[in-house]
């Protein structure tokens, strides 16, 4: 992990800076030092006083701590800690217009400090910034510098007041400032309010870091991804180093420019030295991130054809699924191969029917002899029926035979064109369009790098001339003779970087593509299976009224034979041939009971699946969404995106210092470095608004 190394003039070396504020609140003031130095930003401090919640009876946690080097003193006051009751109860009770008793003691404590030592500043993160600032709204004369505070009671920050000992800086992503101002809030903070670019937006794992601005004991840094899988890294979160101050003056860069200085060769050196610390280290922290994205990106769409066949292989269950996961229409969306099988058998046990109503019809017109005289018989007139219902299974093979081919229609020409882009002809719209994009990016930030390299070197060159050039005027002015040096800078074309035209909806991209998946996918199935499934409904209701018909004339046919009265000698004869008509038509209504089960379960498949189109496509909507770019690795892609973009604004305020403190100058070797110093940064700005647009 690249670390930024901050240099400044000797002179500025020791001062407290915001920046050791800032890790003093967020991180050391969680630890609690009992009487040890602690080092913050190459700066030593000495813990000299401390005071928890076991000795004060409202809950106050705080530290007192020298810094070595110019002797200031500073309190510490800690945040919320969930275990501390007094804390919590302080917590709501910030909510109100009443100071809570916990302030109290913080003025308390700041008041017996300052009387002892001469506090010069006050900071705190969280609860311990809402106590910082209670200290501050009372005390004019001491600085204030707190991390994602709380907010004051009601009424303790005038309106008439604007507190220029007070600065709170608010970490990106802190769900506590976030809050307090989206219940309009605002005006419960003292002094200014700085955004920082500190944190991910990872809500679930980095809620803690995200607001106190550090992890507790770990590394600086949030991990995006699994080790050994591509695009894994780390993000830098520590708060301290994403608060942006001057190359020259050390003050925080928002809302204007620094304090002017004199342009001489310590300054001009100063600036090249900080191009390296501070502009290309920040630089080449952006390159990580992007190539981490970059990886990502390059991995998904190596990946197509499988994320394809998975996209087609769960639209194939889906489907079947939504039969009622019937064994009968098993491999439905690749040639329906079961209930082909399953219509052949409606076919053979309507052929058996008909063989069992053959031999019923044969045995009632061969009654007898000794009995002929006696009956009369009729046809069944089931034969119709028969060949109807054959007909009708036939129809019945037709329309699934095109279900089938409506299906694979859709998992093979349909499907591939959910992840695809026809405007563009991209087969994989998404990863195309952030590779594509991504390229772009990768080369701008490599000319860029160059440029500012070439910059610092003019830079330097510029500081020697300047010190060549008041050595030759000294000697004119001893000598009487006009100084032959002039102060110059060898120039280097500034080309404008290429603007990307990929992502135009930014972010966007994918849910706009999700979006078209899912209407194209809806009206695909309307018009490719909707009808058909509508019209194999139909069919199998009328196999099913035909089937009911045949039932009922083989129940008929016991009572379709008339007769006389027999004489009593041959009822006998009578009973054994009646007998062995009824045995006839069990055996005929054993077939026909199968074929018409048969029926009702397909038709209770096919109702299944007319309930269950319309929300297929919702159902569908996860696998699309993860098919045109799985939704863990775009989110790791925006994270990194975004925290490159975020790195490059931070460059984006250095340099318009460096405009800021060139601007005005009359000697020409500075307005070059100026118009220079323009140009790069009109190409930062470019590249981070390239950046952004995936972020």
């Amino acid at each position: 992990m690249i670390t930024i190394v901050k240099k400044r003039i000797k002179k500025l070396t020791n001062p407290t800076m915001d920046e050791d504020l800032v890790e003093l609140a967020g991180y050391h003031a969680y630890h609690l030092y009992n009487n040890n130095s602690v080092y913050v930003n190459g700066r030593k401090y000495r813990v000299i006083n401390i005071v928890d919640s076991k000795e004060d009876n409202y809950g106050l946690n705080a530290m007192t701590v020298q810094n070595i080097g110019t002797g200031e003193f500073t309190v510490v006051f800690v945040g919320t800690d969930k275990k501390q009751p007094m804390d919590l109860i302080t917590d709501i009770q910030l909510l109100n217009s009443a100071e809570p008793e916990q302030l109290k003691a913080a003025r308390a404590y700041f008041d017996r400090m300052n009387e002892k030592y001469g506090v010069k500043s006050v900071c705190g993160n969280s609860l311990g910034g809402a106590l910082a600032n209670a200290v501050a709204v009372h005390h004019k004369n001491v600085r204030a510098v707190t991390l994602d505070p709380a907010i004051l009671p009601e009424g303790m920050v005038k309106t008439n007041h604007k507190y220029p000992n007070v600065t709170n800086y608010f970490t990106k992503y802190d769900g506590l400032t976030r809050g307090e101002l989206g219940l309009n809030l605002g005006d419960r903070f003292p002094g200014r309010i700085y955004r920082i670019n500190s944190g991910v937006p990872h809500f679930s794992r980095a809620f803690a870091s995200n607001h106190v601005g550090y992890n507790g004991d770990g590394p600086q840094y949030i991990e995006i991804g699994k080790k050994d899988e591509p695009g894994y890294g780390k993000i830098a979160i520590a708060a301290d180093e994403h608060i942006v101050t001057s190359i020259w003056t050390g003050e925080p860069l928002y809302g204007g420019g620094s304090r002017q200085i004199k342009i001489n060769k310590a300054n001009l050196d100063t600036l090249a030295d900080a191009l390296s610390s501070q502009v290309l280290e920040r630089l080449n922290r952006a390159s990580e991130y992007i190539q981490n994205a970059n990886e990502i990106v390059a991995s998904e769409k190596a990946q197509r054809a499988r994320r394809l066949a998975k996209l087609q292989k769960h639209f194939e269950t889906i489907l079947e699924d939504g039969f009622g996961n019937s064994p009968l229409f098993k491999g439905m969306t690749t040639g329906g191969y079961m209930i082909q099988s399953v219509l052949d058998h409606l076919q053979q046990q309507l052929l058996n029917v008909d063989i069992c109503v053959r031999a019923i019809e044969s045995a009632i017109f061969s009654p007898p002899a000794k009995i002929a005289k006696f009956v009369s018989a009729k046809h069944l007139g089931l034969s119709g029926l028969i060949d109807q219902a054959l007909r009708s299974v036939h129809e019945l093979r037709h329309h699934f035979d095109q279900f089938s081919r409506n299906t694979s229609k859709i998992v093979k020409h349909d499907i591939p064109h959910l992840i695809a882009d026809e405007a563009t002809g991209a087969v994989d719209a998404v990863a195309d369009a952030f590779y594509k994009h991504e390229v772009i990016v990768g080369k701008n930030h490599k000319k860029l790098y160059r440029q500012i390299e070439a910059y610092r070197k003019q830079v330097r060159e510029t500081g020697r001339n300047f010190q060549a050039t008041d050595v030759a005027i000294a000697v004119g002015i001893r000598s009487g003779a006009a100084p032959s040096h002039q102060s110059a800078v060898h120039s280097s074309a500034v080309a404008a970087l290429e603007s990307s035209k990929y992502l135009p909806y930014k972010t966007k991209t994918k849910a706009l593509q999700v979006g078209h998946a899912k209407s194209e996918l809806m009206i695909e199935l309307q018009a490719k299976l909707n009808p058909i499934a509508g019209t194999i409904y139909g069919a199998l209701t009328t196999l099913e009224g035909i089937s009911e018909s045949i039932s009922g004339g083989l129940k008929f046919a016991g009572h379709a034979i008339w007769y006389g009265s027999l004489p009593t000698m041959l009822v006998a004869w009578f009973t054994d041939w009646d007998d062995q008509i009824n045995r006839k038509i069990r055996h005929a209504m054993k077939p026909l009971d199968d074929f018409a089960g048969t029926v009702h379960a397909l038709k209770k498949g096919i109702a299944y699946l007319n309930a269950y189109l319309p929300n297929l496509t919702a159902e569908y909507a996860p696998f699309i969404e993860n098919a045109i770019f799985k939704n863990d690795r775009y989110a790791d892609v925006i994270t990194y995106n975004g925290a490159a973009a975020d790195t490059l604004e931070e460059m984006e305020l250095l340099f318009q210092d460096i405009v800021h403190q060139f601007s005005g100058q009359e000697a020409k070797a500075i307005t070059a470095l100026e118009s220079q110093s323009k140009k790069i940064l009109k190409n930062i700005q470019q590249l981070h608004s390239d950046v952004q647009r995936g972020a």
